[in-house]
């Protein structure tokens, strides 16, 4: 009887090398595959960002297009944001700080970026802006407010800061030309309601420093400075003013007749 053989039979041999060759031929192609989305020599990949890109950016060292100047209020601070999408625009005018003792107010010019934008009623508005803070009375409507933009609707509410209570008063108004809104809200050193008189007054400080190019915000701002009352006050300047020890001149005629009069005086009549 012969002896086994000890080699591998040809059907097995065959497989194993059928394997390697699908192997080899896997290897060649995933090493093609990486290089298609390899990046071109020189240019680094781009790396994408941890979080998403903010829908308003802020500007650096803004300009500011509108002022407000209150004395009782302190100094302000301006901001713009601009939101890259559609152009709007975002002027913010603050007072005080929630924090901090003395009147918390803030003023906004939101300029929107097309016609098309739509602005939701005062109360929501407001209601959206201060999710913030601790509110301790919910947003309600509160009537309107004759200013020079016409009539502003009002909100109440009121927020807690460390344990003190402020109560506030909100307003937002849309308008058509330009596409814009005016809200904001002034809140009182504590619990004592907002003087309507006071927020009046304060709108009536708001003007315009820049239009921008914007023929209908050059308007709107225009038609409001002839409605302005000067927080309720004439302004002296704007007001006649009577005037004292001023000589008025005399015709030549009455000259005549002063000459002609007794004791060289002119009757009055």
């Amino acid at each position: 009887m012969e002896p086994e053989s000890c080699t591998v039979p040809g059907d097995i041999r065959a497989t194993i090398v059928r394997i390697c060759a699908y192997m080899g031929a896997l290897a060649i192609l995933a090493i093609g595959a990486a290089s298609l989305f390899r990046p071109p020599a020189g240019i680094a990949a781009v790396e994408q960002p941890a979080t998403p890109i903010s829908e308003w950016v802020n500007v650096d060292r803004p300009r500011p297009a509108f002022d407000l100047q209150m004395p009782e209020l302190g100094a302000s601070d301006y901001a713009i944001m601009r939101r890259p999408a559609d152009g709007a625009r975002k002027d913010v005018l603050s007072f005080g700080a929630p924090a901090a003792p003395g009147p918390y107010a803030t003023v906004e010019i939101f300029r929107a970026g097309s016609a098309s934008q739509r602005f939701i009623d005062a109360p929501s508005e407001i209601a959206a802006r201060i999710v913030a803070f601790s509110i301790t009375d919910d947003v309600k409507s509160a009537g309107t407010l004759e200013s020079k933009f016409g009539a502003m609707p009002l909100v109440d509410f009121a927020i807690a800061v460390n344990g003190r209570t402020r109560r506030c008063l909100g307003f937002a108004r849309p308008f058509d030309r330009p596409p814009m809104q005016i809200s904001g809200w002034y809140c009182s050193p504590g619990e004592e309601a907002v003087d309507h008189a006071t927020l009046a007054c304060t709108l009536d400080h708001l003007t315009s420093l820049s239009s921008g190019g914007d023929p209908n915000l050059a308007a709107l701002f225009a038609n409001a400075e002839l409605k302005r009352t000067f927080c309720g006050q004439r302004n002296p300047i704007l007001a006649a003013t009577p005037e004292h020890d001023r000589p008025v001149p005399i015709p030549r005629s009455v000259k005549a007749t002063h000459a002609s009069t007794p004791g060289g005086r002119v009757s009055e009549r």
